[in-house]
């Protein structure tokens, strides 16, 4: 294992520790102000899919936010692991459809189509200026987004999370914007 291996081991960590300890004392406000800058930056789009993530260890609940696009015309996925080294699958939401628990005991969707997410919300557990995210390790969403056609994708923290530099892999795909309670970047 390499330095930086480890380094990113060790903020992961860290930094998840630290958002898990954080929501629990988030104001209120903070939630409002990254569901405002999201709207920003979807007003301008049309109206597709939007895939988002069930919040797990602390990462921003966007639920409120994409059942707000619903019932402006969008349309709703969450992820579903199909196997390890695989991207992600995403299959149709809405609040009142059947969800099961499974890996990691994330609830995914039962009986809905799959569908291909034209924007990914997805979750921050550090990043960089240049766009770089550090997540969960387990590498899907960069699977996910090294597919054709690429969704945009937005990562979601905050602003705290930033780093100088996350020393990405060469399969680490940056984002396109990263929204946090303070800002949009690239700004």
């Amino acid at each position: 294992m390499t330095a930086w291996q480890q380094w990113r081991i060790e903020q992961r960590e860290k930094l998840i520790q630290q958002r898990v300890n954080w929501s629990r004392e988030q104001p209120a406000e903070s939630q409002k102000t990254v569901s405002h800058h999201l709207h920003l930056v979807l007003e301008p789009l049309p109206k597709g899919i939007i895939g988002f993530y069930w919040p797990i260890k602390g990462e921003i609940d966007c639920r409120d936010f994409v059942t707000s696009l619903i019932t402006r015309g969008w349309q709703a996925a969450l992820p579903k692991i199909v196997a390890r080294h695989q991207p992600l699958q995403f299959r149709q939401w809405h609040p009142q459809v059947d969800m099961q628990k499974e890996i990691w005991e994330i609830p995914v969707p039962q009986n809905t189509p799959i569908v291909q997410p034209d924007v990914l919300l997805i979750p921050l557990v550090g990043f960089d200026r240049k766009l770089h995210r550090l997540g969960n390790g387990g590498g899907f969403y960069d699977r996910t987004l090294a597919g054709t056609p690429k969704p945009l994708a937005i990562g979601i923290g905050y602003e705290w999370m930033l780093l100088d530099n996350i020393q990405p892999h060469s399969h680490d795909i940056p984002m396109d914007r990263i929204v946090t309670e303070q800002a949009v970047y690239p700004s």
